[in-house]
């Protein structure tokens, strides 16, 4: 067995902090591949290689007593009945032969710590693979059957997609290590449930079988132990039911729809795509065709001029139409705000003040807001004041 050099050298320093003596770590052929003495890093050590072959404690009385070796004592590391390397310390014989025992326990608990570590790592980053392969569109069948069958996961079992996201849209995707962490302790009762970790989120394949019970109470339940642990709000989406491990990318689709529309509407918590609700409307419309719509009501409008129009719309429809509500909360005079509707109907030909335009209105501001959110995701960015050249708006309706 090959243990990393890094993980030597911590080793040996970190004894080196107990016993104030020179520590080397060897291989099981005798080669010094981690020292708190790094000039003898690499060097052959005759007596670690017997300690290796004879499974005892080598001692060395002198330098000139083996090959390459120097006075001290030199312990074979066993992970059960296998030697993984020898651990020696550096000093006269009757000094540090009362420690070799100790710093062989001590690096036989140390080794296998890291070791596990190392499968955890493995096992994570596998099942990471497993999950991106699974959640696309296009992948690998062969690396999917290599990964599952090394991870003895079911691809024959029903799943569903859930996708778990920062509500904020500035929020930083930081704590890796605390959402892996909460995500193993939370789905661990479930052996047939497979997360991953990214820089966006985590996203999980849930057990969908029949005698499973229903996954809102379960992710509700992790979204609260997210927020203390992250110290910020969690969305999370669910796709639909996937009985073919080859379609579980629409349920990651749909996963990923839902959870944008909590974001999109700043609202933390669990939402299944079955009720977006009128956020089905809207997420699912084609972004060219919302361009086309869009462009349609806002011919010739510049951004700035639109996002004014918006915010005197937006308090018009909260106070159901009431001028002098929608007033005082912007802190204009009544006219003013009837001057600034005409002009909104004037400049787009949809007058807010109608029940049929209103409603137009309202769709082309959501799917603006909508397309705006999803392209500053992905770092894109549209104006709409020089779209459909030439156009009239009052034959555009």
């Amino acid at each position: 067995m090959h243990i990393d050099q890094r993980i030597a050298q911590t080793i040996v320093e970190s004894i080196k902090g107990i016993i104030s003596h020179d520590i080397n770590f060897f291989d099981t052929d005798g080669v010094m591949t981690a020292s708190t003495d790094l000039t003898r890093i690499g060097s052959f050590h005759d007596a670690a290689r017997l300690a290796a072959r004879t499974k005892r404690t080598v001692a060395v009385d002198h330098n000139a007593q083996f090959a390459g070796a120097r006075s001290g004592v030199n312990a074979p590391v066993m992970l059960g009945d296998q030697v993984v390397a020898v651990i020696g310390i550096t000093g006269e014989r009757h000094d540090v032969e009362p420690f070799g025992n100790v710093i062989r326990r001590m690096t036989e608990i140390l080794v296998r710590e890291n070791l596990d570590q190392m499968t955890r790592f493995d096992q994570r980053m596998m099942q990471t693979n497993l999950v991106n392969l699974l959640t696309a569109e296009q992948h690998d069948p062969s690396l999917v059957e290599y990964l599952a069958s090394s991870l003895h996961v079911d691809l024959h079992r029903p799943r569903r997609v859930a996708v778990g996201r920062c509500t904020s849209k500035d929020a930083s995707s930081s704590g890796r290590d605390g959402l892996y962490t909460v995500l193993g302790e939370a789905l661990e009762p479930s052996e047939h449930t497979l997360h991953s970790v990214s820089t966006q989120g985590f996203c999980i394949l849930l057990d969908a079988a029949p005698d499973e019970p229903e996954p809102e109470p379960l992710l509700e339940s992790l979204r609260g132990l997210l927020e203390r642990e992250l110290g910020r709000g969690i969305s999370i989406g669910i796709g639909g039911v996937r009985h073919d491990a080859d379609r579980y990318w629409t349920s990651h689709r749909q996963a990923t729809t839902a959870v944008d529309w909590l974001r999109f509407t700043e609202r933390s918590g669990v939402l299944d795509y079955d009720d977006l609700g009128y956020g089905l409307l809207v997420s699912s419309m084609p972004a060219d065709e919302a361009d086309r719509f869009i462009a349609s009501v806002f011919a010739g409008v510049a951004d700035a001029d639109i996002d004014a129009y918006r915010a005197v719309f937006d308090a018009y429809t909260r106070n159901n139409g009431a001028i002098g509500r929608a007033a005082d909360e912007l802190f204009l005079h009544k006219n003013t705000l009837q001057n600034r509707l005409n002009t909104i109907a004037r400049r787009t030909g949809y007058n807010p003040r109608d029940l049929e335009d209103h409603a137009v209105l309202a769709a082309a501001f959501l799917l603006r807001d909508y397309l705006r959110f999803q392209r500053a995701s992905r770092g894109g960015t549209r104006s709409y004041a020089d779209d459909t050249p030439g156009v009239d708006v009052q034959s555009a309706r």
